[in-house]
């Protein structure tokens, strides 16, 4: 799923509860996608105010690759800390470490080239049963 890779190839996967929590579903007449609750956090940032939830930086430091050993040994410490920094600045997208359009680009493309594509190949469908359909009204007149 072009969402999944496009998170990936900007290092935002930390977690992976990104790709977990997207779903889709197809209707007769439209595509439905649900994404994770953080999605709008990684497209727009957060605005200051309030602390993150402690089990999603607790978790992400336990999950996170690269971080020095002190963020595991004094979690806590680092817990309260982070949650302060992003309660009191917010997140700003993009940064250094997330370009932002996240979500945006992959729907912007989408949108751009896959719908005009989409539409050529039912354009050739629908031609080939028109054809067929008047071939068939020929043959019967």
């Amino acid at each position: 799923m072009k969402l999944i890779a496009k998170y990936v190839e900007l290092g935002l996967r930390a977690l992976g509860k990104y790709e977990k929590e997207l779903e889709a579903f197809a209707g007769p007449n439209k595509l439905i996608m649900y994404g994770a609750f953080h999605s709008e956090y990684m497209e727009h940032g957060r605005e200051p105010g309030k602390f993150p939830p402690r089990e999603v930086i607790s978790e992400w430091i336990d999950t996170k690759q690269g971080l020095p050993s002190i963020f595991r040994e004094k979690k806590n410490q680092f817990i309260f800390l982070i949650s302060r920094k992003i309660a009191e600045e917010g997140i700003k997208v993009p940064n250094e470490f997330n370009k932002g359009a996240v979500v945006s680009s992959v729907v912007d493309d989408f949108l751009a080239n896959d719908i005009e594509e989409m539409l050529n190949e039912l354009g050739v469908i629908y031609l080939r049963r028109i054809k067929s359909d008047v071939v068939q009204i020929l043959r019967a007149a």
